[in-house]
């Protein structure tokens, strides 16, 4: 009897949600956007299925950079690839938008209730916690912790061509090998710790990190699909509950990961603060985080569970999204070679112009000066957004303001877009980034050229970096770009100068599939996980 009194609740709190979601968005419904393929899953099946921009460019050829389409139980959503309505919700709205909870929600799934999981005066306060650890002075001077992996990944990769009976060459799943540089990157950079990722330490949270998404999140189903996009309308804490008692593989990893990473990071934020106390001077992110967090009000601060959520979504965030950039950049250098030739022609050049000034070797400041490493760092951030979408509500009805007029399914032209409060609203990274209005006729190719040749001002900027969508912008905006920007192009100077990449020629094919952003995959192989085989020769 009980069972059957929640299930007949249950459905009745469905019907009352999905006819509060209908008519709360009727507003958009005129909006004209691809047909909705399943009214229990909405296109998000047909997302997840497609390779990484298939659907993007559908929907931009089809319908324009605003377009309607549907999430779970027949709710319309807006998608956005338009640049001065993308200004208005990241830049002009005085925080009117901000991330769903049900977004929120699979965020504190895999990394805690940090910056990137919370709200209003909780976002604001650990915000301003950590912004003191993430300015450009500090990115830079995590230079040589970035070219002492950057170096250790290179002997690694020696050691590899070495074993394989060929002196000069050898085929290498560089995404593997990518993964673990950067983990122990972020973990010296942001916290001063030795993952012994590259030396395959027994480190059991070394260990929990290593396919984590895609042991996770990497099978989907539709069931699956469906209940993420549920906690849309249940109580918050409904995921983080789920995970911590689902038995189900995948769960108990994020567990695992959850519970050495607690431990870990518990210990840490101790030994950073018994340094502040003997006076050490350190530059590490955890380091930097703790000081600053001791010099506010004791309101302002952060709890020790909070810095723990910091730590884990720095984690999380900071090495596989590098991982993956850096891996997609090395296979349009194997590609595209002129490309990669001309890069390292700039390399040399300005290795040579360091060695006349009597310096050894690189540092964070001489980037700046080397225009094409600019411009592939930046191609491959604006072709390959490791987040291809952001969900954003208003709390309020909005109106959104668009660069071209938009006419309605009725015909209705419009010069601005009615959006009710509550509306769930996709800015797609992909479309935007893809926008040849923005970017070209050219915008589906890696032409790292194009930013070179690009002088005018953007009439509605969007992003913190070249106006890319790719970190986001305004209050939600990635804290650490500026670390992965130094992170990305030490290791592109430190292996394009070392080494060759070219294709591999095995037979075996690449497929850019969606793994919690985009990731490779050898079609026929993804039980495997991500991988990206790329035939690496030593030049030096």
């Amino acid at each position: 009897m009980v069972s059957q009194q929640a299930a007949l609740a249950i459905c009745g709190a469905t019907a009352a949600y999905v006819w509060y979601k209908r008519n709360r968005t009727f507003a958009i419904s005129d909006v004209p956007g691809p047909k909705n393929p399943s009214w229990i899953y909405g296109h998000a099946w047909w997302w997840m299925c497609e390779e990484f921009t298939v659907v993007e460019k559908s929907i931009l050829e089809e319908y324009g950079t605003i377009s309607r389409w549907n999430g779970s139980l027949g709710e319309e959503r807006l998608w956005v690839a338009d640049p001065k309505a993308i200004h208005h919700i990241l830049h002009g709205s005085n925080r009117l938008y901000d991330k769903p909870s049900f977004i929120r929600e699979r965020g504190a799934m895999v990394i805690d209730w940090g910056v990137a999981s919370v709200a209003g005066d909780a976002h604001k306060r650990q915000r301003r916690a950590m912004n003191p650890a993430f300015g450009l002075a500090e990115a830079k001077a995590l230079y040589s912790c970035f070219a002492r992996c950057s170096n250790s990944l290179a002997d690694k990769w020696r050691e590899v061509i070495s074993t394989t009976g060929s002196e000069q060459a050898a085929i290498i799943n560089v995404n593997t090998w990518l993964s673990k540089a950067t983990l122990d990157a972020i973990g010296a950079g942001a916290f001063d710790y030795d993952f012994g990722a590259l030396e395959n330490t027994d480190n059991k949270f070394t260990k929990s990190y290593v396919n984590l998404l895609f042991d996770a999140f990497g099978k989907p189903s539709k069931a699956r699909l469906f209940w993420f996009d549920a906690f849309a309308w249940a109580p918050e804490g409904t995921g983080v509950w789920f995970v911590d008692r689902n038995k189900s593989p995948g769960m108990v990893r994020l567990r695992e990961n959850k519970k050495y990473a607690h431990e870990v990071a518990a210990k840490l934020i101790e030994e950073k603060r018994q340094e502040l106390k003997d006076g050490a001077s350190r530059k590490d992110v955890l380091s930097l985080l703790v000081k600053a967090n001791s010099a506010l009000r004791p309101d302002m601060r952060l709890r020790d569970d909070e810095i723990i959520a910091q730590l884990r979504t720095i984690m999380l965030a900071g090495h596989e999204t590098t991982a993956k950039t850096l891996t997609f950049v090395l296979w349009e250098l194997a590609n595209k070679r002129h490309v990669q030739a001309r890069l390292r022609a700039e390399i040399t050049e300005m290795l040579g112009r360091i060695r006349a000034r009597d310096e050894i070797d690189f540092t964070a400041n001489d980037f700046d000066s080397m225009p094409y490493l600019l411009a592939v760092g930046k191609e491959v951030l604006r072709v390959y957004p490791i987040q291809p979408e952001v969900q954003r509500t208003p709390s309020k009805d909005d109106v959104l303001p668009l660069s071209k007029p938009l006419v309605g399914m009725s015909g209705k032209q419009y010069e601005e877009l009615p959006v009710p409060a509550g509306t769930t609203v996709t800015i797609s990274t992909v479309g935007y980034n893809l926008n040849k209005d923005v970017w070209g006729p050219d915008a589906y190719e890696f032409r790292p050229e194009r930013w070179l040749e690009m002088n005018e001002k953007p009439e509605s900027p969007v992003g913190v970096y070249g106006n890319l969508a790719t970190f986001g912008g305004g209050h939600r905006g990635c804290i650490g770009w500026r670390f992965a920007i130094t992170e990305l192009h030490t290791f592109l100077v430190t292996l394009i100068r070392q080494f060759d990449f070219s294709l591999a020629e095995d037979g075996r094919e690449i497929k850019k599939t969606r793994l919690g952003g985009v990731a490779p995959m050898v079609v026929g192989e993804v039980h495997k996980g991500p991988q990206m085989p790329l035939k690496v020769t030593i030049l030096e």
